[in-house]
């Protein structure tokens, strides 16, 4: 389903680039289509135990992930820094997986 929702983006967005497209309907496409990416996103970030992180999601999703766990989020150039109270901050890139066991999140790293 999410690949569907995403082939869908990509076609509402080369729509909204064809010359013939006016500008209200442009806006409309473009709209849809980042409905679309974020419900990809949220989709994603259903699952309270595991968030896999990606280049193309939305920056806010995963910063509301780690909200729920009570963790902060910074986003860097390579990925985000989490942290919560005097715990060591971890370090997650861009396709590692944020895993959370009942007490602290975990960084999978991809392999």
């Amino acid at each position: 389903m999410s690949i569907a929702l995403l082939n869908l983006a990509h076609a509402y967005e080369r729509e909204a680039c064809n010359m013939w497209t006016s500008d209200r309907d442009r806006q409309a496409l473009r709209e849809s289509a980042a409905l679309f990416r974020r419900m990809i996103c949220n989709r994603h970030a259903a699952d309270p135990a595991r968030l896999k992180l990606a280049l193309a999601m939305l920056i806010d999703v995963a910063e509301r992930w780690c909200r729920q766990h009570g963790y902060r989020t910074v986003v860097g150039h390579g990925g985000y820094i989490l942290q919560r109270g005097e715990e060591p901050a971890l370090v997650a890139g861009f396709g590692d997986t944020l895993l959370w066991d009942g007490e602290r999140v975990r960084v999978a790293e991809m392999p």
